[in-house]
């Protein structure tokens, strides 16, 4: 029997479930996408193994034996309810293997890219060309002006831009919100958090209600922010942006170096950041790294046309 695309989303979805209690562990990223390669390798469409379970067998290892494929794909009538309930409310859960899911965020993440994002609002905004826009939270005058200048830029080139969540208003993350907002930019705002937990903020909630912003997260609903998912959400945001403007980082230490560093390593070009007489020391190192030398905010224009 063969699976159209719907049952293989389905699929996809049941095996990294966080929205039901299974009694096994849902796939985690490269647990999931292990899967993926051995059902393309053996010719398989993993909707299939919804309608054959005998084919778990084929595809199970050590680490994800055929049991717990099996229970995770049983769980469908539970996961279902769950789905309504979400989108009920507004809140999207779209499955790597999705159409919908950004092509980019498979691309670079590989094997550590999340099966699914939680996505509320604009989300077609999610499959435009996007300008991610990070930096220390602190921001002075000159880090707020390039922050603006850079969504201006992207709303001229008809790119999206794309930001990190915040509840500090007046952080750099905020500056690019409001700006966003001001030039009607195309705005995907990537959390920490669970959706759930971020749409409590009046304004986000606001914002997503009135298809403003695209409010996603690879998080479950009602997750707690943490360290290490802000690491994990910063790092994806280097992901999703065709390019991504550091405005400012130390040199050497913090989350937003951190993250800037290892997007460098990976693909250099993907890295934009201004060096000039004001410029932080964190921004020339990584442009002594190979990152994409500005020497005005103003020269940002070129690159995205």
């Amino acid at each position: 029997m063969t699976a159209d695309h719907a049952d293989t989303v389905r699929a996809a979805l049941l095996l990294s479930n966080r929205l039901t209690r299974v009694d096994v562990a849902p796939l985690k990223a490269r647990e999931f996408w292990s899967l993926v390669d051995r059902t393309d390798a053996l010719d398989i469409e993993l909707g299939q193994l919804l309608h054959e379970p005998a084919l778990c067998d084929s595809i199970a290892t050590d680490d994800v034996p055929a049991a717990r494929v099996r229970s995770l794909l049983d769980a469908m009538r539970a996961f279902a309810f769950e789905v309504e309930r979400l989108d009920e409310s507004g809140v999207h859960i779209i499955a790597a293997l999705d159409a919908r899911f950004p092509q980019i965020l498979r691309d670079r993440m590989g094997h550590g890219c999340p099966p699914h994002l939680f996505a509320a609002g604009a989300i077609d905004a999610l499959s435009h060309s996007s300008l991610s826009i990070v930096g220390d939270g602190d921001v002075d005058d000159r880090a707020a002006a390039t922050a603006r200048h850079a969504v201006a830029a992207a709303v001229v080139a008809d790119w999206s831009v794309s930001i990190p969540d915040t509840d500090h208003p007046g952080d750099l993350a905020a500056v690019a919100i409001d700006e966003a907002l001001a030039c009607e930019a195309t705005t995907v705002v990537l959390s920490a958090a669970g959706i759930n937990q971020v749409a409590r903020q009046p304004d986000i909630r606001k914002l997503v209600q009135s298809n403003a912003i695209c409010l996603a997260s690879p998080f479950a609903p009602d997750a707690a922010a943490s360290g290490a998912a802000s690491r994990a959400r910063d790092s994806m945001l280097h992901s999703l942006g065709s390019l991504t403007l550091v405005v400012s980082c130390a040199d050497g230490t913090g989350p937003a170096w951190a993250a800037a560093f290892a997007a460098v390593e990976r693909e250099p070009a993907s890295v934009v950041t201004v060096v000039d007489a004001d410029a932080p020391p964190g921004n020339r190192a990584l442009a002594d790294l190979g990152a994409h030398q500005l020497a005005s905010i103003d020269e940002l224009h070129e690159l995205l046309v």
